[in-house]
């Protein structure tokens, strides 16, 4: 680090002589006057100098994926004084299943990949920084052009939003799964049926299923109710508020589950698919391609493809994506409610780190959280963006620009309906708790909602469904 400090003192030195240089011989030409004013127009930015050591953590989809390293060879380009490591010899599932450990003991990287579902429980604990202060004047350089960068419109809107926590940016969102659906078309054609329309609503998927029992398939749909991205969606079908502000001065709310919109959804829901054992055995998580071949409709995300890759590409087995269904239109108002979906986002966020004083200078920890955070915000460039999806299809871009580039639509296997994992955003919800509640409240939610529409579906005439949700309500509020 001694090395460092010599290193920085001797660039500031340079960087300053440089400068009194350029003023003395060039301040006319830097800085014209706008035409018809008093005013001075301000110099072209330029990428800032930067240089030191950072690394990279994140997943592999392959043993030669090579999207990571792609990713910095873009951001090195800018930033020639930065060397990053690239660590990324985990598989998704593993990075996943060790990435808590890894955070709490600090082996994780400088910058690393986290989900949605995690980034509340690590904004608490102080393991991430807190980006927004950055987010002011972003300029993306590229090719000698520049513009300027808006992560709250260049991003999906769920995307943006599953990436704040207490309205505050954490991590800058990479890769959007949304819920859509996958067709079993053996299945359908066997009981006569065709691949459902753009504009199908729930009340047409319990038609299909009533048509697939009769010929046989006794549990036709796959899901997860216990999921927020699939109750959630039902709870909001009917136009509710999930959440209500009860202080005005202050903006706190509470949960709002009794909402008789909210429960009347989760009700809905309980009474036509689970009460008439429509539902699978097993979640998507837990299905294996096997058993996507035995069920006709599987509620998805994109990520679960990785799972069923063989039997996929199996050109025995014929299958097409679906839209995540519509609810049914409300009587006075035929366009109303159309889509609620929920959407898990991924990103890259900024580790906390503690330097020791008598290693480092304030200059040093100012010049040491500039190169980690501004690899993070290299993502929303969208040559950058797409460098990191990698080639292989797997991931499913955040960043709007990138997402509109074919590259990654021919996953698993070519021609399919890929669009609907990113086409109606602008109905999306992000599906992450923790985004509106504390984390301990938001947990307690998570897992009894689930069991609350089981209960309910199991014997509606006799247990009240509003009976549990109020006191889930009141329990969930005491903890907030």
């Amino acid at each position: 680090m001694k090395k460092r400090f010599l290193r920085n003192v001797c660039l500031f030195l340079v960087l300053a002589l440089l400068a009194s240089f350029m003023a003395a011989c060039g301040g006319k030409d830097d800085a014209e006057k706008t035409p018809d004013s008093g005013a001075y127009s301000t110099p072209k930015p330029s990428p800032k100098e930067l240089g030191g050591i950072v690394t990279l953590s994140t997943y592999r989809t392959a043993y030669n994926d090579t999207s990571a390293f792609m990713f910095i060879q873009e951001y090195v380009m800018q930033y020639p004084g930065v060397e990053v490591n690239n660590d990324n010899e985990l598989s998704y599932d593993e990075y996943f299943a060790t990435l808590d450990e890894r955070v709490e003991n600090g082996t994780i990287g400088d910058v690393f990949l986290v989900d949605s579902d995690r980034l509340a429980r690590y904004v608490e604990a102080g393991y991430v920084m807190d980006l927004s202060p950055y987010l002011t004047g972003l300029v993306e350089f590229t090719s000698g052009q520049f513009k300027k960068l808006y992560p709250d419109s260049d991003l999906f809107n769920a995307a943006y939003k599953d990436a704040l926590y207490n309205n505050r940016l954490y991590m800058i969102p990479t890769e959007y799964e949304n819920k859509a659906v996958l067709i079993n078309l053996d299945l359908f054609r066997e009981a006569g049926l065709s691949v459902p329309s753009d504009k199908w609503t729930w009340d047409d998927v319990l038609a299909y299923c009533e048509a697939l029992r009769e010929t046989g398939v006794e549990k036709p749909i796959a899901l997860d109710f216990t999921d927020f991205s699939v109750w959630g969606a039902f709870a909001l079908s009917e136009g509710g508020d999930l959440f209500k502000t009860v202080d005005a001065k202050t903006g706190e709310t509470a949960l709002n589950l009794t909402d008789p919109k909210i429960s009347g959804g989760l009700k809905e829901f309980a009474e036509k698919f689970l009460t008439g054992g429509y539902v699978y055995d097993k979640t998507p998580v837990e299905m294996t391609g096997e058993d996507v071949k035995n069920t006709a409709i599987t509620v998805i995300s994109h990520a679960d493809l990785q799972n069923w890759l063989d039997v996929l590409k199996d050109e025995t087995f014929s299958w097409e994506f679906a839209h995540f269904p519509r609810f049914a239109a409300d009587e006075d108002d035929k366009n109303a409610y159309y889509f609620n979906i929920g959407v898990k986002t991924l990103g890259l966020a900024v580790r906390v780190r503690e330097y020791d004083p008598e290693d480092y200078t304030e200059s040093d920890v100012l010049m040491e959280n500039e190169i980690r955070v501004q690899l993070a915000l290299y993502a929303l460039v969208p040559e950058a963006a797409v460098a990191l999806a990698g080639t292989t299809g797997y991931r499913v871009p955040a960043l709007i620009s990138a997402n509109n580039k074919r590259f990654w639509r021919e996953y698993p296997v070519s021609g399919k309906n890929t669009s609907v994992f990113s086409l109606y955003n602008n109905f999306d919800y992000p599906a992450t708790l923790e985004a509106h509640m504390v984390i301990d409240a938001a947990g307690e939610l998570g897992e009894s909602v689930g069991e609350a529409i089981k209960q309910y579906a199991a014997d509606p005439e006799n247990v009240s469904m509003d009976d549990l949700l109020q006191k889930i309500q009141d329990n969930t509020n005491i903890n907030w």
